[in-house]
């Protein structure tokens, strides 16, 4: 059996991560992470004016889809990078089969299209528990993957934060 977690890595990720390995843990299923990158976004706006002095080193990753050598990509966001990677290693280290991969692009179609490259048996996801309103105005990724999945999704609700 094969779960995909899509993170975001935010608030809820622990949550979906611990989830995905309790599931992996008592199947022997095998858990391919997976981070959606936004589409083409300038996350920093710079004054025409003003040039960078310093340039980082280039990190690279595969696309999931990418096949041969050289088939990399310039990493900016370095940081996603080493937590997923970090899960990934944790996962490993308590006996459950965790890979990782980034993708660009619409988050409900690529974990959509990425569940069905892998082959998986259910996708894990976290809510962030938006209000019906917002929900209706903006939409959210939960519900469009629940529509568009060709296999079950499993949402991992917002934490309140309380203890009961």
């Amino acid at each position: 059996m094969k779960l995909l977690a899509a993170l975001d890595l935010g608030t809820e990720t622990n949550a979906v991560v611990r989830t995905a390995a309790s599931l992996a843990g008592s199947s022997s299923a095998s858990i391919a992470l997976l981070h959606v990158l936004p589409e083409e976004k300038q996350e920093i706006e710079f004054h025409p004016t003003i040039t960078p002095r310093y340039q980082p080193p280039p990190k690279y990753y595969r696309e999931s889809e990418s096949t041969g050598e050289g088939s990399t990509v310039p990493l900016l966001h370095d940081k996603r990078f080493k937590e997923m990677q970090d899960i990934a290693e944790s996962l490993n280290s308590e006996g459950i089969d965790a890979t990782f991969s980034f993708v660009h692009g619409n988050p409900v179609e690529r974990i959509v299209e990425t569940a069905k490259k892998e082959e998986a048996d259910y996708i894990l996801l976290g809510s962030h528990g938006h209000k019906p309103l917002y929900q209706c105005l903006i939409g959210s990724v939960c519900s469009g993957v629940v529509n568009a999945s060709h296999v079950p999704v499993i949402v991992i609700p917002k934490s309140t934060g309380k203890k009961s």
